[in-house]
C-alpha cells in the first residue's frame, strides 16, 4: 500500500500545482536549472497542496477508532511529504507553442539520501559500498564512469522491446469476480482480464554531456504504456547529475506527441544545472 499511497499523493499534488510567472532560473534539487522564457516550471512542494494533504492525515490519524494500520499507512506518508522540497521534488512544466499548450512532469531524486536510508546497514550490503562512497562525495573516477556507461549501455534495448508487467504491481482498472465473467469495480482488490504490457524504441544510448558544471549523465526512450488494451504513448528523458552535495536523479515524462517540443528543453534544461 505505501507506494500506492504515495503515488496517489504525488498524483493529486501534481494536480493541484498552477503555474507561475515566466522564470528563466529554476531552483531545484540538484542546483538551478535554465529554460526558455516562454516555459514556466512549479515545484509541487511550494503548493499548498501539500499542507492540506498533511492537514487531512493528521486529523486522520486524531480520530479515536483510527486502526492500527491505517494510521501506520498515514505515518508513513507524512513521513514522505516532510522530506517534499528536501529529499526529493515533483515539478509541472508548461510550455507553448502555435499548436497550443505542452505539458511534461519532472521529478527528481536526492540519491545520496534515498541510497543511505534504503541500506541503513551498509556493512552488511558490501556489494553497495562503492556506489554508496561514490554517491557520498558525488564524484566517480574516469575508470567507474567509463564502467557505468558501458553497462548500462549494454543493458539497454538497441531495437524496439516489449516487457510485461506483474499485474500485482500495476495501479489502475480493479476487477472483481462475477460468475466466469469479470466485471469493473472500483475500491475492489481483484484480477486484470489481460496483462498490463510497456513498449520501448528509439531508446537514446546514456551518453555524458559536455559543457555541464557538474558531471552529467543522460538516458531517453519512447514508451507505450498498454494496459486493458489502452495504450498510452510517452517520451521519457532521465538524468544523473553529480552534484557534490546531492547527487540528484531527474526524471521527465511527456506525452510523445510532445516528444518534438519537449526534448530540446529537457537538454538544455539538464546541461544547465549549477
Amino acid at each position: 500500500m505505501k507506494p500506492l499511497k504515495t503515488l496517489v499523493l504525488a498524483a493529486c499534488l501534481v494536480g493541484a500545482v498552477t503555474s507561475l510567472a515566466g522564470a528563466k532560473n529554476v531552483k531545484t534539487l540538484a542546483g538551478t536549472m535554465t529554460v526558455p522564457n516562454t516555459v514556466t516550471v512549479t515545484s509541487a512542494a511550494n503548493t499548498n497542496t501539500v499542507g492540506i494533504i498533511k492537514d487531512i492525515l493528521i486529523k486522520d490519524n486524531a480520530k479515536p477508532n483510527i486502526n492500527k494500520l491505517t494510521r501506520q499507512s498515514n505515518d508513513e506518508a507524512l513521513a514522505v511529504l516532510d522530506q517534499m522540497g528536501i529529499s526529493y521534488d515533483v515539478y509541472q512544466i508548461q510550455g507553448e507553442d502555435k499548436t497550443g499548450q505542452k505539458d511534461a512532469l519532472l521529478a527528481a531524486v536526492d540519491l545520496k539520501t534515498a541510497a543511505n536510508a534504503l541500506f541503513e546497514n551498509p556493512k552488511g550490503n558490501a556489494p553497495i559500498l562503492p556506489v554508496l562512497a561514490i554517491l557520498n562525495t558525488g564524484k566517480m573516477d574516469p575508470i567507474t564512469e567509463q564502467l557505468m556507461l558501458t553497462t548500462v549501455n549494454n543493458a539497454l534495448p538497441k531495437e524496439t522491446k516489449t516487457f510485461t508487467l506483474a499485474d500485482k504491481n500495476i495501479p489502475g482498472s480493479v476487477y472483481v469476480k462475477a460468475g466466469n465473467d469479470y466485471s469493473a469495480a472500483v475500491g475492489v482488490v481483484g484480477e486484470r482480464k489481460a496483462p498490463t504490457t510497456v513498449t520501448v524504441e528509439n531508446t537514446e544510448m546514456m551518453e555524458k554531456m559536455n559543457n555541464t558544471k557538474y558531471p552529467t549523465y543522460t538516458v531517453g526512450t519512447r514508451v507505450l504504456l498498454d494496459t486493458e488494451g489502452l495504450k498510452f504513448p510517452y517520451y521519457a528523458k532521465a538524468a544523473l547529475v553529480m552534484t557534490p552535495e546531492k547527487p540528484t536523479l531527474f526524471l521527465a515524462l511527456t506525452s510523445d506527441v510532445q516528444r518534438q517540443y519537449f526534448m530540446p528543453i529537457f537538454t538544455e534544461a539538464f546541461k544547465s544545472i549549477k
